[in-house]
């Protein structure tokens, strides 16, 4: 199934209806109410309008505008009318405790309730070209939170992808592909009663796919008892998030700079291709491939880490027989061991990894056999 998303020819609508909430910025959010009940002067599809609707009461935040706390208020008001005093009486001795006019304290009485809120401003930047995207974004988010089953095949960010997802808490098995890797998720439906929460997260995924180079989203659910697929693809109108980060640390981001322009010859890639061991993907930092001839390293920085961390990390890595590995191993950490992968070279650092040892370990042959020194430093 392909969503109706909103495109350009919705824009005069959406322009209309952003300038009714523009119009209505410091104002009680129960007068707003009262003029999205009333036709716009340009009319929108109703289901769209509505979706829309919830997006901008989302992006419009409210807040609670007295100079006197509204609970404070009705302590005092409704106390001094249990005291026997009249209306007007109590209002008046009340504004005069507060040092404000009786009509203000009114005004302040229920001034925290939902419809009473003043409304903020909207985003300066929002526009009706960003709106109908953020729509877009808010209906697939809401097909996939209320699904059975996710799958997601991604290439270029899949690592990303991936990462998220399990810092997340979801239920998450990926396997590689030739080119990026494929994701299986449980949805919220399959499994759980309370589903809300975890429906959510697995909705944080949608505004990460548009930074992979390809990828294709299909959301199982059930829609009136009939079995349902919601499919997303490049090319769809989807608000994004923020870009990732490229780079997990400034220590990678520094060799992947400095590499650049000491190793002409060999090209660098940030997201290698996913290696299975013991039931789960090893993502390595980087993968250094050669331009002339068919040689491909990958290179895996072992920085900080506990013992059980890195114990657990050079296992996995020891039972995926990667016959071209570097480790590169801070220095004050690398004393003593004697469990490196077989056949890994291993240079030690510190602070910064010297891209001179790097390639005099890419260029030494033949390749050692398996060694629990460092072979440079």
């Amino acid at each position: 199934m392909r969503p109706r998303y909103l495109r350009e020819d919705d824009q005069p609508w959406l322009r209309a209806l952003l300038d009714v909430y523009r119009a209505h910025e410091g104002q009680p959010r129960r007068v707003l109410s009262d003029r999205l009940r009333e036709p716009l002067l340009v009319e929108g599809p109703p289901d769209k309008r509505k979706r829309a609707i919830y997006v901008l009461d989302r992006l419009m935040k409210r807040r609670v505008q007295a100079v006197v706390r509204p609970r404070d208020a009705r302590e005092a008001l409704f106390g001094a009318r249990a005291g026997g005093l009249t209306r007007e009486a109590a209002l008046k001795e009340i504004a005069a405790r507060h040092e404000v006019e009786p009509q203000v304290l009114m005004e302040c009485l229920f001034a925290d309730l939902p419809g009473e809120r003043r409304l903020c401003a909207l985003p300066a930047d929002l526009d009706p070209g960003q709106l109908a995207l953020r729509t877009n974004l808010a209906l697939v988010q809401g097909l996939v939170a209320r699904s059975q089953r996710v799958t997601i095949r991604a290439h270029g960010n899949a690592r990303d992808l991936v990462r998220y997802a399990r810092l997340r808490g979801l239920l998450c098995e990926a396997r590689p592909l030739r080119a990026g890797a494929m994701l299986e998720l449980s949805g919220p439906y399959a499994l759980f009663r309370r589903t809300l929460v975890y429906g959510r997260a697995l909705g944080s995924l949608v505004p990460r796919l548009p930074w992979c180079d390809d990828y294709e989203l299909r959301a199982e659910y059930r829609l009136d008892d009939a079995p349902r697929t919601l499919v997303v693809r490049p090319g769809d109108p989807l608000y994004p998030c923020e870009e990732p980060r490229r780079f997990d640390s400034k220590l990678e981001a520094r060799f992947a700079r400095d590499f650049g322009k000491s190793a002409p010859d060999w090209d660098l890639v940030r997201e290698p291709r996913p290696v299975r061991a013991e039931g789960t993907l090893i993502y390595p930092d980087f993968e250094l491939s050669h331009r002339h001839r068919e040689e491909r390293w990958l290179l895996e920085i072992v920085g900080f880490w506990t013992e059980g961390y890195l114990e657990t990390k050079l296992r996995r890595l020891r039972a995926a027989k990667l016959e071209r590995l570097i480790l590169c191993v801070d220095r004050e950490r690398a004393c003593g061991r004697s469990d490196w992968p077989e056949g890994a070279r291993v240079i030690p650092y510190r602070r910064k990894i010297d891209v001179a040892s790097v390639l005099a370990a890419l260029n030494a042959d033949p390749i050692p056999a398996a060694s629990a020194r460092p072979a440079s430093s």
